[in-house]
């Protein structure tokens, strides 16, 4: 998952989210047009938006992880640090000076 819209597609998926104004509201903590505003692109999403979505898939695989589904559980764990990932990335790009980035994109 590199991308945004990877995210938004495995939580359709599994049936966590059904819209991209659902996942813009809920995951992100936006307006229901965020995901068309920023066309799923990391790097045009604000820094809290990508933080809220780290923290609600990790509490989301906390959740899957005590339920007997255990496909969902990876399935939100991998979005999860994919999610984790790409704020780090998208941090450094913003904020670190390039000869010190270990994960920006």
């Amino acid at each position: 998952m590199t991308d945004l819209t990877d995210i938004y597609d495995m939580l359709k998926g599994v049936g966590l989210c059904s819209t991209q104004a659902e996942f813009s509201t809920e995951w992100l903590g936006r307006s229901s047009h965020y995901m068309s505003q920023i066309k799923g692109d990391p790097a045009n999403a604000s820094l809290t938006s990508l933080r809220l979505l780290a923290a609600e898939l990790q509490l989301t695989a906390l959740i899957a992880k005590g339920s007997a589904d255990n496909a969902t559980f990876r399935k939100v764990h991998g979005a999860w640090v994919a999610a984790q990932t790409i704020c780090d990335g998208v941090f450094e790009q913003r904020h670190v000076p390039p000869f010190l980035r270990i994960t920006a994109i």
